[in-house]
Order: structure tokens, then sequence, then C-alpha cells
């Protein structure tokens, strides 16, 4: 199943928005929103990761939403922070609704293609 949503990061701790370099950023706190920082060897960030849990829905919401979005917090981040992350763990990010890649069907089942008689003999190479 293929989902379509958004996720509002400004629901996040501390997270807003600054202008740095004359550029519109969004400014997220790494602590604070337990994000994992992966490092190269020459200690350099090259990924940050926010776990997320993506959860389906008893019923469709009025929009079609089928999924909601909620982070997912560390157990270290828990054991840490236990009013922080009882708090966070109620905090809805987005939501989703399945969707179809436009062409998605089965293009074989869609094609024409001639019909050919045969002598019954298999005379494929395979």
């Amino acid at each position: 199943m293929n989902l379509t949503g958004s996720v509002n990061l400004l629901k996040l701790e501390k997270a807003g928005i600054a202008t740095i370099k004359n550029k519109k950023c969004v400014v997220i706190p790494i602590e604070e929103n337990d994000l994992y920082v992966s490092m190269d060897e020459n200690l350099k960030a090259k990924a940050v990761y926010l776990d997320v849990n993506i959860n389906e829905r008893r019923e469709p919401s009025q929009y079609g939403n089928t999924h909601y979005c909620k982070q997912y917090l560390s157990k270290q981040y828990k054991d840490a922070n236990k009013t922080e992350a009882e708090a966070k763990s109620k905090v809805y990010l987005g939501d989703f609704k399945p969707y179809e890649f436009e062409g998605s069907g089965n293009a074989a089942a869609t094609v024409e293609a001639p019909i050919l008689q045969t002598d019954g003999e298999d005379d494929l190479p395979f």
C-alpha cells in the first residue's frame, strides 16, 4: 500500500523557523527531539534521523486519512526524560491516506497484443 501525507515539523520540541544566510530554514534541536546523528569517519554529520511510528486508524478520518504518524522515542530518551517522553508520545506529527501512482495497475493486463495461432510446438529457446 502506498501512503501520502504530511508531517508538521513545528510540532517537534522547540522547533522553529529562522533566517540563516538569507534563507528561511526549519531549525530542530537535536537533543530535545531525540534525533540520531550519523557521522562519517571524519566525524562529519552525514545524516540526521527522526524515528517515527506510522499507525493505522480504527476508522478513516473525515478527510480519508487511514494512518497517523507519531515520533518514536528511544528507550534512553524515555528513561532520562520520563514526563517529557509521556507528553511527546501523544503528539501527532501528521496524517496519511492511501493513493495509487498513475499507471500503477498491471500494465500487462491492459496492453493490446495480437493473438498468434501456433501449431502447439514450443519453439521458445528456454
